[in-house]
């Protein structure tokens, strides 16, 4: 968290970043983070290409702050933006759960929307913000 302040909500653009995440091999191709416009933001689109359980350990992960040997300490986050199109909302929501069920943070706000997409059709899409606590 910033020092002082609680976090707030803020809208942020979405920008593909190449990272390896967490442990294993687990790259950015799986799971995709924005960058940090607001520092201790990050953002997480879920797909149904990986397993609910990976993306479950990757939020648990951003609030957790990860260390491995030989390489910087990853901080944990103070918001996690967890996004979800589709048939990849369950999984969204099944990781924000799964993070507010061990305690690690509270889901402030849910929205909804069916925004146009490139196709021509409409498809539901779901938000959680998860702040840390």
């Amino acid at each position: 968290q910033v020092e002082g302040s609680k976090p707030s909500y803020v809208a942020l653009l979405v920008v593909r970043v190449r990272t390896t995440l967490i442990e294993g091999a687990m790259a950015a191709e799986d799971v995709v983070v924005v960058e940090e416009t607001v520092p201790g933001t990050i953002d997480m689109k879920v797909t149904t290409k990986k397993p609910i359980s990976f993306y479950v350990r990757s939020a648990k992960s951003f609030f957790t702050g990860v260390e491995k040997e030989g390489e910087e300490k990853k901080e944990p986050c103070c918001i996690l933006n967890i996004s979800g199109l589709g048939e990849a909302i369950n999984t969204a929501v099944a990781a924000a759960v799964a993070v507010e069920s061990e305690g690690l943070a509270v889901i402030k706000s849910i929205e909804t929307s069916y925004p146009d997409m490139t196709s021509g059709r409409g498809c539901a899409r779901i938000l959680i913000s998860l702040w840390h606590k």
